[in-house]
């Protein structure tokens, strides 16, 4: 690939060719997945986000537990990226993404931070949609909490450019389980 736009979209196509009826039971296998980590770790404060297109969808997980604080990204500014954070209600905000009504945190209360992406690499790194939101958080974000890749397993362990505003993942999460990197406690 020639650019990381043309590399996006070639992910992009590669994750929307996945049959609907696996996206959904590798969402549901993944959520599953989460379950022991949180209950190991004693999490009950989770950041995490509505699936967008044919993305990972987390919302098994987030039914299965409406005993743990969810929150949810919420688009403040796109110059410089920012999000917000705030618990549901959700509404439809940015892109026709679904976000939080109220969103009052610009760090998320949390102590597990699930994030989005196009492809992960064995290293952490991950190629998001590009907007760099992600990046500007992971980069803020207390060393105390545990960040997490999410995604199918197709999206793991590929190649990634690296540029130096971006910032690893300590863990990858997918249908096959969980697998702690060299920075994840």
């Amino acid at each position: 690939m020639d650019t990381k736009a043309e590399f996006r979209a070639h992910l992009k196509t590669r994750r929307d060719a996945l049959p609907a009826e696996a996206r959904e039971a590798w969402s549901k296998a993944t959520a599953g997945h989460l379950d022991p980590l949180c209950r190991q770790r004693r999490v009950t404060r989770i950041g995490a986000f509505w699936p967008f297109g044919s993305e990972i969808d987390l919302r098994p997980a987030v039914a299965a537990h409406p005993d743990w604080l969810w929150f949810f990204p919420r688009v403040a500014s796109t110059q410089p990226p920012r999000l917000a954070w705030g618990t549901e209600p959700l509404e439809k905000g940015h892109w026709g993404l679904l976000e939080p009504a109220l969103a009052q945190h610009f760090l998320p209360p949390v102590q597990l931070l699930l994030v989005p992406g196009l492809a992960f690499d064995d290293e952490g790194y991950r190629i998001g949609y590009g907007r760099g939101f992600y990046d500007a958080l992971l980069a803020k974000l207390p060393e105390e909490v545990l960040t997490v890749g999410v995604g199918f397993e197709a999206q793991m362990h590929l190649p990634v450019p690296v540029d130096p505003h971006d910032w690893p993942v300590q863990a990858l999460l997918s249908e096959r389980g969980l697998r702690l990197l060299n920075a994840g406690g």
